[in-house]
């Protein structure tokens, strides 16, 4: 669950950085997450240029020992991916 500090940090974090349409809402907690995220065509290609900046490798010699984090990842950078098309 996504307590209420970091999801203002997020958001704050967002507003600062971010050009153009970027809103997400994240519901539920536990098993039952739904996160909906809304981008105009600026945000989209920012975003996918982020995927060029994080080391993916490393990522996932990080997360080796855990199966979902490396699950997680791989999905991650697959959506920043077709962000850029």
């Amino acid at each position: 669950m996504v307590d209420g500090r970091a999801r203002q940090f997020i958001t704050d974090l967002l507003e600062k950085n971010m050009q153009g349409l970027f809103e997400y809402q994240l519901e539920g907690n536990g098993d039952a997450l739904v996160l909906n995220i809304n981008v105009d065509s600026s945000s989209a290609k920012a975003l996918a240029r982020l995927d060029r900046y994080i080391n993916w490798g490393e990522i996932l010699k990080l997360t080796e020992n855990d199966p979902e984090a490396a699950y997680a990842a791989e999905r991650l950078h697959t959506v920043l991916q077709h962000m850029g098309r």
